[in-house]
C-alpha cells in the first residue's frame, strides 16, 4: 500500500489595497484563527496568486501590472468551515471587503489583477449591476 503525504498549506489572509484601520482588524482576526495576515498595494497586480501565497514553483514576475485600486481579500489554506467565522467577525467589526476569493487549483496561476477584475465582474453580476462587462 502506498501512502500519500500531503503538505499542509499555511493559513493566510492576503489583503490588497486595504486601509490601515481594516488592516488592524484583519490582523487581529487572522491571529484568532491561527492564520497569517499579509498586505500588499497595487504593486503586485502582475504577480501570480500562487506567488503571494508562497507556493512552490511560483516566482516573482518582473511585470508590475495595471493600476487597480479595489480592495480584495484572498484566503489561502482556509477551508469553507473556517471561512464562515472569519467573514462573520469582519461583518461584526465593520471591516467587510466586497471582493473576496479562496485560492484554488484554478486561480493560483492567475495574475492578481486578473483575479480582481473577475471578482469585480462577479460582484456586479451577483448584485444586479448588469452584465458585468466593462
Amino acid at each position: 500500500m502506498k501512502s500519500r503525504i500531503r503538505s499542509v498549506i499555511p493559513k493566510k489572509i492576503i489583503g490588497i489595497n486595504i486601509n490601515s484601520q481594516k488592516r488592524d482588524i484583519i490582523e487581529d482576526i487572522a491571529k484568532s484563527e491561527n492564520a497569517e495576515a499579509v498586505f500588499f498595494g497595487n504593486e503586485i497586480m502582475g504577480q501570480q496568486v500562487g506567488y503571494l501565497c508562497g507556493f512552490k514553483g511560483f516566482e516573482k514576475a518582473e511585470k508590475v501590472g495595471e493600476k487597480i485600486t479595489d480592495e480584495c481579500l484572498i484566503f489561502s489554506g482556509i477551508d469553507g468551515r473556517s471561512l464562515d467565522p472569519i467573514l462573520k467577525k469582519l461583518r461584526e467589526k465593520e471591516a467587510t471587503v466586497k471582493l473576496k476569493a479562496m485560492v484554488t487549483v484554478h486561480n493560483q496561476k492567475w495574475k492578481v489583477g486578473e483575479l480582481i477584475k473577475e471578482l469585480r465582474r462577479e460582484h456586479l453580476h451577483m448584485n444586479g449591476g448588469g452584465s458585468g462587462e466593462k
